[in-house]
């Protein structure tokens, strides 16, 4: 509460001292009038939360999960369906004697979650129903059979891919090179290879799509680990015929890539079979609140409005509807549950590391804002970063603060209040980019790694949530 009479004292001095100037000072000016009086008050306000989810997250990830892995808040199982980017005029060359050696993916990772020296599997298997739009929105649960019917004819590749995370076989480590990264290559079945390579027909991605409507990558072994992957690229290796000057031909072999990149869909599929069951269990922790991603896992916050309402009038009297009310100051502080010393059995697996950043959303916009792509506001859609301090004897602790005086100013001068505001809270990604002066937000997307949050809830028994609020009312009347 200091910092809030802090606050109080800057508000009041400087009107304070309006009475106190000099008759010379104010020559021909006459003093206020009891009826333009500013009052200036400070009050605390208490919070419910309760655990939320939602089915599905709605996004275009820029990284994807792949794998199986139990963590402490249930089963995560991921995959993936992607189309490939079209090389738009690119034709092989001598096409009359090409053919097709064969065709390899690459999938491309940088961490994983889960223990690294278990076995995961990988197979692939070829969209045979629907091919995705580029303005579809797409539900990260969504129906596989809608895009791939998963009948023999579409696994293209028969042979599981075994691989050991921390292990791979496939990359060539290089010590020295910043840009080393680990990859996985599957060889696809030649059934497959020649019938992708017999469709030539590159002029548009639109044409393309039709006949190759894209990849289904899932796990069908292990279930202790799931891959951070960043990269996924098909190679095509083939040889052509050349005719030389002196009335020979000569066989030349060569490879052309086909990528999974920002110009084309791609969907991380997540799928919890227990997740009701982690619901129900973390609910009767009433201390704790928590928020897991990429498990839809969120706390909703709510905050009574008629209280707030109630609260004002009683402080700036009965005529309370005469004056014009400012929110000056409406702190949320958020006190993380996380001790950075302690870590699991798994070296890797940090399953209870905070978000780096938490939106604190209005309830009724979570679903419109990231299916537009919006950016934070100060009116409905607030962003913190994860804060660290350290006492005087160094131990630390972690927390997320946020502003709401803003949004509670639009609130109380609405015409049509309400009589509770909730709150999501959501694990987001932030992109930005920074200049001389400042750095501006172009992206905030829901985080789809693997993580957990856990904060005090407004039900705490030593520490609960609540609202420090510092607010003026400005007599209107005069």
């Amino acid at each position: 509460m200091m910092r809030l009479y802090k606050l109080i004292i800057c508000l009041v001095i400087p009107f304070a001292l309006l009475g106190c100037q000099d008759d010379a000072m104010n020559a021909g000016s006459s003093t206020l009038s009891e009826s333009d009086d500013i009052q200036v008050k400070a009050d605390t306000f208490s919070l419910a939360s309760a655990l939320d989810s939602c089915a599905a997250l709605t996004l275009t990830p820029d990284s994807f999960l792949l794998g199986e892995c139990d963590t402490h808040f249930g089963t995560i199982q991921a995959d993936i369906l992607t189309q490939l980017a079209c090389p738009e005029g690119f034709q092989y060359p001598y096409a009359e004697t090409a053919e097709v050696d064969s065709i390899y993916l690459y999938i491309h990772y940088n961490s994983w979650y889960g223990d690294g020296k278990a076995p995961l599997g990988i197979t692939v298997y070829e969209m045979d129903r629907s091919s995705l739009t580029e303005t579809g929105i797409y539900p990260s649960n969504l129906h596989l059979e809608d895009y791939c019917s998963l009948e023999d004819s579409t696994h293209i590749a028969k042979a599981s891919r075994i691989i050991i995370p921390s292990e791979p076989t496939d990359s060539l480590y290089q010590s020295s090179s910043d840009s080393y990264q680990p990859f996985i290559r599957i060889k696809l079945t030649d059934e497959f290879a020649k019938r992708f390579f017999a469709k030539q027909d590159f002029s548009s991605q639109e044409v393309f799509n039709e006949a190759f409507k894209g990849l289904y990558i899932t796990s069908d072994f292990g279930g202790s680990n799931v891959l951070y992957i960043t990269n996924i690229s098909m190679a095509v290796y083939y040889h052509f015929s050349r005719p030389m000057s002196n009335g020979r031909d000569t066989i030349l072999h060569d490879i052309k890539s086909f990528y999974a990149n920002s110009e084309v869909r791609q969907i991380n599929r997540y799928t919890y079979p227990n997740r009701r069951e982690v619901l129900t269990l973390y609910a009767q922790n009433t201390d704790t609140s928590y928020i897991v991603s990429p498990a839809n896992i969120y706390t909703q916050l709510s905050l009574r409005m008629d209280s707030i309402y109630q609260r004002i009038k009683q402080q700036l009297g009965d005529d309370a509807n005469d004056y014009r009310v400012y929110v000056n100051q409406a702190l949320l502080t958020l006190d993380v549950l996380y001790d950075a010393e302690t870590t699991s059995d798994r070296p890797r697996d940090q399953w209870d590391v905070p978000a780096n950043n938490m939106l604190l959303i209005k309830a009724e916009n979570f679903n419109t804002f990231f299916a537009k792509n919006e950016l934070p506001s100060d009116t409905s859609a607030i962003l913190a970063t994860l804060t660290i301090t350290a006492d005087t004897l160094g131990k630390e602790s972690y927390s997320y603060s946020y502003d709401l005086s803003s949004l509670l100013t639009q609130q109380l001068r609405s015409n049509q209040p309400i009589d509770e505001l909730k709150f999501m809270l959501v694990p987001v990604s932030v992109t930005s980019t920074n200049s001389s002066s400042s750095t501006v937000i172009t992206s905030v997307k829901q985080m789809q790694t693997i993580s957990a949050t856990r904060i005090r809830s407004a039900q705490n028994a030593l520490q609960p949530i609540d609202l420090e609020m510092v607010y003026s009312g400005f007599n209107r009347t005069r």
